[in-house]
């Protein structure tokens, strides 16, 4: 009877907790989807609810009990700690590399040159300029993508050259949809947040 009486709590489906998660698209298929089995079998009384978060937006989902937020703060009211730092670096089809490659690490001003850039806000060159030590301005023209797994999925069908992160692209490298150009690596700017509300860490869920 307490169970039901708590927040988020729906007594007429057999006294299962609900909790709401919003999170961004790409950390969901790769990082969070394939470990939610887990979490079923732990706690099978807690129904839960996905709802896509935009990265880098302000905004805080109104319906949501828990965010996993990506830029590099988070939205005003909220609490929250690090849950993953990344790193990013440039990769292409084997197409794309065998028609207009090879690149030598990727990291001048002739190589990036003959390259189509693929663009995103989420991740952008000027990081890995820097890293490179390129005073380059930030591309624009060229593909553009405000999701990571969208701008990954682009790059596999030989679009040009994007910059992934290392954990939320892998499983396109793995694969081999993906090369890795160069061995170095930056780390991005931008974060995963886990986001929620004062007191809602308070409910057992």
């Amino acid at each position: 009877k307490a169970l039901a009486q708590m927040p988020g709590v729906d007594d007429g489906a057999g006294e299962r907790a609900v909790l709401r998660l919003g999170v961004t698209p790409t950390f969901s298929r790769q990082i969070l989807l394939p470990r939610l089995a887990r979490f079923r079998h732990a706690y099978p009384d807690i129904e839960l609810t996905l709802q896509v978060v935009i990265p880098l937006s302000p905004v805080a989902a109104e319906e949501a009990d828990l965010e996993i937020r990506f830029g590099d703060v988070v939205p005003a009211g909220m609490e929250s700690e690090v849950l993953l730092r990344d790193e990013v670096f440039p990769v292409c089809s084997p197409e794309y590399l065998h028609e207009h490659g090879p690149f030598e690490g990727f990291d001048t001003a002739e190589e990036i040159d003959r390259a189509r850039l693929i663009r995103s806000r989420i991740e952008p060159w000027r990081t890995w300029f820097t890293a490179v030590g390129l005073d380059r301005p930030e591309p624009q023209v060229g593909s553009q993508f405000n999701d990571i797994g969208l701008m990954l999925d682009a790059a596999a069908a030989g679009f040009g050259v994007a910059l992934t992160r290392s954990l939320l692209g892998r499983a396109w490298l793995d694969d081999g949809r993906l090369i890795r150009l160069s061995p170095r690596a930056a780390p991005s700017p931008h974060h995963h947040f886990l986001c929620w509300r004062p007191g809602a860490m308070a409910r057992w869920e």
